[in-house]
């Protein structure tokens, strides 16, 4: 990668890390089809993967205080059981079936979330939190990507913005370094890749830096509208994986 593609790069982590921060997911989402411009698909998941593990990092160095840490015990144990059980699931399952009916979920929240915002539209009890991480780590085994699903049962609990993000980040850290390890035994990034993934801690500290600055001047009603855009985006890009796979 020449100079001026590497700060190109680097530029668009620093972009999905604003966007992640301020929305608690999505910087691995926007990120690697960026990253799969510049390298190849199996390099750019191993890549985006150490990213998106330094940025939850740097999240945590600003709301690591506000980490409701019985939450992320009930939510993120069964997500780091049930993603292993995902990606041994991924060769046999349907994993477009399984973005299509995730992609329809999301939508129906986010359109009964919008219509009804003062209601609940998951109960407040442990076995949403059990069953989203059951959920969400399923999901991140089979296709890569959980954090829309912990987002909408971490929103349903009428969490204020710093334990929001501070508990999603503490998840999607643990989570990260389980499945990280793996690409790294796999050889997925060369020693070439090297230089470029160590300059992504200062983008993904930086990201980090610049939405939590951003996330503090929203209102509680502001912030609950952002994840809310995010989670809609997020559920039309899996309805349209999932179709266009299915077709």
């Amino acid at each position: 990668m020449d100079a001026g593609a590497w700060l190109l790069f680097l530029a668009c982590a620093f972009g999905a890390e604003v966007i992640g921060t301020m929305a608690g997911f999505g910087a691995a989402t926007v990120l690697t089809p960026i990253a799969m411009l510049f390298m190849d698909a199996k390099t750019a998941v191993a890549v985006v993967a150490c990213f998106h593990l330094f940025g939850n990092a740097s999240r945590l160095v600003f709301f690591g205080r506000h980490v409701h840490w019985k939450t992320w015990a009930q939510f993120g144990l069964t997500g780091i059981l049930c993603s292993f059980l995902g990606a041994g699931a991924a060769a046999s399952l349907p994993s477009n079936a399984v973005e299509l009916a995730f992609g329809v979920f999301l939508l129906v929240y986010v359109g009964l979330s919008s219509l009804a915002p003062t209601s609940r539209q998951l109960p407040r009890t442990p076995a949403t939190l059990v069953g989203g991480g059951a959920a969400s780590g399923l999901l991140a085994g089979l296709i890569g990507t959980g954090g829309a699903i912990r987002s909408a049962c971490l929103l349903a609990f009428g969490l204020s913005k710093s334990v929001y993000i501070g508990t999603s980040a503490a998840i999607a850290l643990v989570v990260d370094s389980t499945r990280l390890p793996v690409y790294l035994a796999q050889r997925f990034i060369p020693a070439q890749w090297t230089p470029v993934v160590l300059s992504l801690i200062l983008a993904a500290f930086a990201g980090a830096w610049v939405g939590q600055r951003l996330i503090r001047r929203l209102s509680g009603v502001a912030f609950r509208r952002v994840v809310l855009v995010m989670l809609a985006l997020m559920g039309v890009k899996l309805l349209l994986d999932g179709w266009r796979g299915l077709a």
